[in-house]
């Protein structure tokens, strides 16, 4: 992976996260309510939902360059929107723009990135491909965060932010577009894959070997799991501190938070390398640990203890996903990748979306500790039971053959 491809993808992580600090804010500021602001971030969730799959499969059907340049142009007529929004109407439609983009994004160049890899330097290259992105992603987060909390208070109306995310966004399609090259899979033009039939492979390869299935309903576990902790933590947090050192203390978690996520990112690839083909054991320790983590961080009462369980939860699940990923693109042919992406972040969004429901029906019933103790539980559980039934099996894990794949 060349410079320019690891800008490219540190600046559009970190334009998503110059915004993601104040986005309730700024839709607050120009002309949302209490009432309409939990509709608008359901419209984006659903706008999501409803386009991760059809973008993905997109992305492999007509190429993955070509998707990412159409979410950075509805991100930048979402930004315009949001720039000159007067009231809650213009807010959706720049919401729905934002969901949109956010669809076509995710999966598109990683995929792209991933298989030229794989093509120049072998299968020996995936998890240190798969944990570049990673760092990449997280590092370009927290950047963008600390600078968009620094920048949201030069002014009230949050200008500077939104001019300076579609200001990223343009510089990052300038750079995809005379940066990056994208080769045909296999295939051409007039041998396009028909819709169906890959919608039919696509669907041979999650079910092809037996713990696959696994792996992508683990993500969706994962997006249950994390939602408690991202609604909930901050409040926790102030309950338990003084409130001389709470409130501050708040920026500097996020922040500690994504960089440790990003070492996380770096020690899996480490291990990775050092002993190759332990994928499942590496993901189901950190899996379970993770999950055990925020037990104690339910069950102990103490400002020190849920800081550095906070921190632990965040390395755990940027080591567990390095892991993860590399067993998902170990696993997917070339000409799938994007749409097998797709459904790991369609699962991801599931996931969460159940965590929420989860948590507004029960958290008066058993308060927030419960809430994190349930979730725990889950993780524990499931990793343990999922790790025991493949490790029974013994079997070794082999990439995809393309060629075996293009010609099915």
């Amino acid at each position: 992976m060349n410079k320019i491809k690891q800008l490219i993808i540190f600046l559009n992580y970190a334009s998503l996260g110059i915004l993601l600090p104040v986005l309730n804010l700024i839709l607050l500021n120009r002309g949302a309510g209490l009432k309409t602001l939990p509709l608008l971030i359901a419209g984006y969730s659903a706008t999501v939902l409803c386009l991760e799959l059809p973008s993905g499969i997109c992305a492999d059907l007509h190429g993955r360059k070509t998707v990412f340049l159409i979410s950075g142009v509805c991100q930048l007529l979402s930004v315009g929107l949001l720039f000159f929004a007067e009231n809650w109407i213009w807010l959706l439609c720049s919401i729905v723009l934002n969901g949109v983009s956010r669809a076509f994004s995710s999966g598109s160049l990683d995929a792209l990135i991933i298989d030229q890899a794989l093509q120049e330097k072998g299968e020996d290259s995936l998890p240190d491909v798969t944990a570049r992105l990673a760092i990449l992603e997280e590092t370009g987060l927290a950047v963008g965060c600390i600078l968009g909390g620094f920048l949201s208070g030069l002014g009230d109306s949050y200008n500077v932010n939104i001019l300076l995310r579609g200001i990223l966004t343009a510089v990052t399609m300038g750079l995809c577009i005379f940066g990056v090259r994208e080769d045909r899979i296999c295939g051409s033009k007039k041998e396009r894959t028909p819709l169906t039939h890959h919608i039919k492979k696509g669907f041979r390869t999650v079910f092809a070997k037996p713990d696959f299935p696994f792996i992508l309903a683990g993500m969706m576990f994962t997006g249950f799991f994390i939602t408690p902790i991202e609604t909930y933590w901050q409040p926790a947090y102030l309950k338990l501190s003084d409130l001389s050192q709470g409130t501050w203390m708040l920026g500097i978690l996020s922040f500690v938070g994504f960089f440790l996520a990003a070492a996380g990112n770096s020690f899996c690839r480490r291990l990775l390398i050092k002993f190759p083909g332990r994928q499942w054991r590496i993901y189901g320790i950190c899996r379970v640990f993770l999950g055990s983590v925020l037990l104690i961080l339910a069950l102990w009462n103490s400002v020190w203890i849920f800081v550095m369980a906070y921190g632990g939860i965040y390395l755990l699940l940027g080591t567990g996903s390095v892991a993860e990923n590399t067993l998902i693109n170990q696993y997917t042919p070339g000409p799938l990748r994007a749409s097998v992406l797709s459904l790991g972040s369609f699962l991801l969004q599931t996931g969460s979306m159940c965590g929420s429901v989860f948590c507004s029906l029960f958290v008066e019933q058993i308060d927030i500790a419960g809430i994190w103790l349930v979730s725990g539980v889950v993780m524990v559980v499931y990793t343990i039971l999922v790790t025991v039934l493949l490790t029974a099996k013994k079997r070794e894990i082999k990439p995809y053959d393309i060629e075996s794949f293009e010609n099915s």
